[in-house]
């Protein structure tokens, strides 16, 4: 017997983390994955966790902080990255051109090239053609998340069109021209000089079976990634440089490739722009980890870092593209292939060393915080400690006079009362289902008032007591409709596809509407220049001889109206 969890997506990959499965919201990707993993690590270990809002001046939004403390220690947190990271780290880090600096002066290997700021495109042309060899990398110097990336430029006039869309059309001014490396991209994270994970990011792709044409296979590599916590809401969008990609194979979007055959649709590799997160901590060479713990230590105070680095084909040495603090860790937790690294958990045993995981059968619904914080009514939601014992989970399923007697709002009561987590269901069979979770002790008290003190109108024919082998959400909820009875008790809930058909219709209902609303605004425009031409022309008349000369007949007649009534 397992209850549907709302919004949660049940995982079934086997390498990846056994007390994540089944615990993170359909509502969570991105940024936010990062977080609740971090948090939900933390209140999992019984530590008090905090979340505020901040509003950042420079990003004009709200961000969602949080404070991780363990009644002795406290340790703020900005996305995924702890206080001991300083300011300065994360300025130095944040600068390409600072970071290089830092790395020269530590010996570590970079990828040669200049950055320019009042320079034109022909100038800008001009110094590659000098100095620099073809193939070659443009890029923003202040760029996030692989916007503006144009990789494996060939020549001048690829170099001229890339400047044009990253400064022109994308506004990035200030940008940086590479070397093109030759090889494989990794993003390998260190914690305290240890390398925990180390993730090869592979370029967006599709890989042909032979029956769809590369439009429809980007459609189906979009819907599974939905599917996938890491990259969900992290689309292949098809624009010219997928387009420019795809004529590299002498192929259109509507050509159908080989059963098997891999198609590159970019060339940088970031998650944001479609990659694919390939878990290859295990096969990294030992003087690649190297190079990258080196990075980061080369600027001070960074002991959590997300080392970007290209492995040179030509010569196996890795050379680094770039540091980050604010790591996404979901490629990492959630990998499309190979293993998932438990950082969240490195994270708390750096910061808060001696805690243990109690329990992993309760998540908290994040969605629901940041809601709070963002609507501006609450300004810091404290997520109540889990007590430093096991935690059981029992099921009960009640038969009786249950209906219309109160019970349902007792046992809630009752739930609450002895902080337990959970849900209580009327069921179409007039039963009702409870399911508590949380220490023995609470749980043997709510049975003990469950079975020998219910509501004087209350009468129990029966109880069956169970396990209850599902997660449960932080809480105790009151079901007005029957839907655990539909589940089985290994029942996995899959965000679903919509398919073509329904989708076309929505579009048209949406284009239809659309057009109402511009037929409904024109027809108002129209009726408010009648409006207009009618007042003006009354003003006119009332400014005419006529209406002047005839005021005294006027006045009369209203005069005479009032004596008859």
């Amino acid at each position: 017997m397992k209850k549907i969890v709302k919004d949660v997506i049940f995982l079934n990959n086997d390498e990846w983390l056994d007390h994540l499965k089944d615990s993170i919201p359909a509502t969570i990707s991105g940024d936010k994955l990062s977080i609740y993993a971090i948090a939900l690590e933390a209140w999992r270990r019984g530590l008090k966790v905090s979340f505020y809002e901040f509003k950042s001046k420079f990003r004009k939004k709200i961000i969602i902080n949080y404070t991780i403390s363990d009644g002795t220690r406290e340790v703020k947190f900005t996305y995924s990255t702890g206080s001991d990271v300083t300011g300065r780290a994360k300025g130095i880090s944040s600068s390409k051109t600072r970071t290089k600096k830092y790395l020269e002066s530590e010996g570590v290997p970079f990828p040669k090239g200049q950055k320019f700021t009042s320079k034109s495109n022909d100038e800008i042309i001009e110094y590659a053609e000098n100095h620099l060899d073809f193939p070659i990398v443009v890029k923003p110097a202040s760029g996030k998340m692989g916007r503006g990336v144009v990789a494996n430029i060939r020549n001048k006039e690829e170099l001229k069109n890339a400047l044009e869309y990253v400064r022109e059309r994308l506004g990035f001014n200030e940008v940086i021209l590479e070397e093109f490396i030759p090889g494989e991209e990794y993003r390998i994270y260190v914690l305290n000089g240890e390398v925990l994970a180390g993730l090869n990011r592979m370029p967006a792709n599709v890989v042909g079976d032979g029956v769809n044409s590369l439009r429809k296979l980007i459609k189906i590599k979009n819907a599974e990634r939905e599917q996938i916590p890491s990259v969900r809401g992290r689309s292949i969008k098809i624009d010219s440089e997928v387009k420019r990609n795809i004529k590299d194979y002498d192929y259109t979007l509507d050509s159908v490739p080989q059963k098997g055959e891999k198609i590159l649709l970019r060339k940088n590799s970031n998650l944001s722009t479609g990659g694919d997160p390939v878990d290859a901590t295990e096969i990294l060479d030992g003087k690649v980890k190297e190079v990258a713990v080196k990075a980061a230590k080369s600027v001070p105070d960074l002991v959590e870092c997300g080392v970007d680095l290209i492995v040179d084909e030509r010569d196996g040495i890795g050379k680094v593209i770039e540091l980050n603090t604010s790591v996404g860790l979901g490629g990492h937790l959630f990998p499309l292939e190979g293993k998932s690294r438990d950082i969240p958990s490195a994270l708390m045993d750096y910061y808060f060393p001696g805690t243990e995981r109690i329990t992993t059968d309760l998540y908290f619904d994040f969605t629901k915080v940041t809601e709070m914080l963002k609507s501006g009514n609450v300004h810091e939601i404290i997520l109540p400690v889990l007590p430093q014992e096991k935690i059981i989970k029992k099921s009960f399923i009640t038969k009786g006079k249950l209906e219309k007697v109160g019970f349902v709002n007792f046992v809630r009561k009752k739930a609450r009362y002895f902080n337990l987590n959970g849900f209580v269901e009327m069921r179409s069979d007039k039963s009702v289902l409870i399911v508590v979770a949380g220490t023995e002790r609470s749980v043997n008290n709510f049975q003990e008032i469950l079975t020998k003190y219910p509501p004087k109108r209350v009468r129990i024919d029966n109880i069956t007591e169970g396990k209850w082998q599902g997660i449960l959400e932080a809480g105790f909820e009151v079901i007005r409709t029957a839907k655990s009875e539909k589940a089985e008790p290994e029942q996995r809930v899959a965000i679903p596809v919509v398919d073509d058909g329904h989708l076309q219709k929505l579009k048209k209902t949406n284009t239809n509407l659309k057009k109402t609303n511009v037929d409904l605004n024109k027809t108002n425009k129209d009726l408010e220049k009648e409006i207009a031409r009618l007042k003006k022309e009354n003003e006119n008349f009332q400014r005419s001889k006529s209406w002047q000369v005839t005021r005294p007949l006027r006045l009369l007649s209203k005069k005479m109206v009032k004596r008859k009534n």
